[in-house]
C-alpha cells in the first residue's frame, strides 16, 4: 500500500510542445496560444514502473499530461485490498478532477510502466482556464465520459461475478493496452476480486480453450467469442 508522502520527481527538459506527439490529445493544447501558455508552465517528470505519481490523500499542486507509458488510478478497500478504478495512456490527463474539486486526491496514481508527464502547476492551470473558458467545456466532456465509465464499470461490479468480472476484464486489458503483461494480481485489482481468484479462474478458462497460459506470465486468448460470452450474467 502506498504511504502518504511526496513521491519524488525526476525532472527534465522536453522537446518543444510543437513537436509533441500528444499534442492533439491532450485536455490544453488545443491552440496555438493555449499551447505557448503551456510550455511557458510545464516540467516534465520521469517515474519508472512501480513508482508512485501522487498519493490518496496528498493536496493535488496541478495536472498531469501523459507523454508516454501507462498509468493506475489505485485506491484502497478498508480491508486493505487494492483496487484499479482507471487505467490512463499516452494523451490522458490526471489530477484535473481533485484539483477543481480543490479537494485531496481520492486515488493514487501509479506508474504501470516507465512513464513521461508533464506537469503544469495550479496557478497556471488556472491562469489558463481564466484566460481561455471554452477549454472548461472540452474539460466537461471529458469527465463526463470519464464518469460514464466509472458507473458502467461499478455497475459490472455490482451484477456480476468473479468469473464474467475475469473475462471481461482481460478483454478490456487485451483490447486497449495489448503490449503491457499483466499479473495476476492486477487483473484482480481491475477485477474486483482477489489474485486467488484470478489464478483459479485462469486455470478453469484454459482448460475450457479460451485462453494459453504456457508461456509463463503472459495469457494469450484463444477465443476471443467465447471468452466475451463469459461475461454474461448467466
Amino acid at each position: 500500500m502506498p504511504s502518504k508522502k511526496e513521491s519524488t520527481l525526476s525532472v527534465h527538459n522536453l522537446s518543444s510542445c510543437q513537436t509533441c506527439g500528444m499534442r492533439n490529445e491532450s485536455l490544453l493544447c488545443s491552440s496555438p496560444d493555449v499551447l505557448l501558455m503551456v510550455e511557458k508552465a510545464r516540467v516534465t517528470c520521469r517515474f519508472k514502473a512501480g513508482q508512485v505519481i501522487f498519493y490518496s490523500g496528498n493536496d493535488p499542486l496541478g495536472i498531469f499530461t501523459i507523454q508516454e507509458g501507462l498509468v493506475k488510478l489505485e485506491v484502497m478497500s478498508p480491508s486493505g485490498a487494492a483496487h484499479t478504478l482507471r487505467l490512463v495512456g499516452p494523451g490522458g490527463a490526471l489530477g484535473y478532477r481533485s484539483l477543481f474539486a480543490q479537494e485531496p486526491y481520492h486515488a493514487s496514481a501509479v506508474a504501470v510502466e516507465d512513464c513521461e508527464l508533464c506537469f503544469i502547476p495550479k496557478a497556471d492551470i488556472m491562469n489558463i482556464f481564466k484566460s481561455y473558458p471554452h477549454l472548461a467545456m472540452k474539460l466537461l466532456s471529458h469527465i463526463s465520459k470519464d464518469l460514464r465509465m466509472a458507473e458502467e464499470k461499478w455497475m459490472d461490479q455490482m451484477d456480476k461475478g468473479a468469473s464474467e468480472r475475469i473475462a471481461e476484464a482481460l478483454l478490456f486489458l487485451q483490447e486497449h493496452f495489448a503490449h503491457q503483461n499483466w499479473t495476476r494480481r492486477e487483473i484482480a485489482q481491475w477485477a474486483g476480486t482477489t489474485p486467488e481468484t484470478v489464478i483459479r479462474t485462469l486455470s478453469q478458462f484454459e482448460k475450457e480453450g479460451l485462453i494459453d497460459q504456457t508461456d509463463g506470465r503472459s495469457i494469450r486468448i484463444l477465443s476471443r467469442d467465447l471468452l466475451r460470452e463469459r461475461t454474461e450474467i448467466r
